[in-house]
């Protein structure tokens, strides 16, 4: 890739960057806390899982002695 074409696509890149809608940090910690707090309820991490819906459970199967 020469040079130019280089600076081209870091120049798009830099463009399309710019464009980005950025909101202050402090805000979108509030907006986080906001979905967590309502969201908590129906979140596997907080509240827990049924051992019949967990699909990581272990399989008891059957065992055939000889």
């Amino acid at each position: 890739m020469s040079q130019i074409q280089t600076m081209k696509k870091t120049v798009n890149q830099l463009r399309q960057e710019a464009n980005i809608q950025r909101i202050p940090v402090s805000q979108a910690c509030d907006d986080l806390m906001k979905y967590c707090n309502e969201h908590q309820k129906t979140d596997v991490l907080v509240t827990g899982m049924s051992p019949s819906d967990n699909p990581y459970r272990d399989i008891k199967g059957c065992v055939i002695i000889w």
